[in-house]
């Protein structure tokens, strides 16, 4: 199976982190397994924020399922508090 890289940008809460990790995952990973990557490679604090949290392309937020096939940038989005 072929690799497929996955360039994502770090927002709000996960910034401390740096400003992008890129990943390289199968091709054929869903949005779900890109996040468990995540969260094994941030701090361990924000582990449990990913799941929280949404990843979108340029155009809409991607649902967990939502299956990669090739090379993408994406922006990881944790949730948002006040008013």
């Amino acid at each position: 199976m072929t690799d497929i890289d996955i360039h994502i940008k770090l927002f709000g809460a996960f910034r401390k982190n740096g400003h992008a990790l890129t990943l390289c995952l199968p091709a054929g990973s869903t949005v779900a397994a890109v996040k468990q990557q995540i969260s094994r490679q941030i701090n361990e604090t924000d582990a449990a924020l990913v799941f929280d949290s949404v990843l979108a392309d340029d155009a809409a937020i991607l649902p967990d399922s939502y299956v990669l096939e090739n090379n993408i940038n994406l922006s990881i989005l944790p949730p948002v508090c006040g008013g």
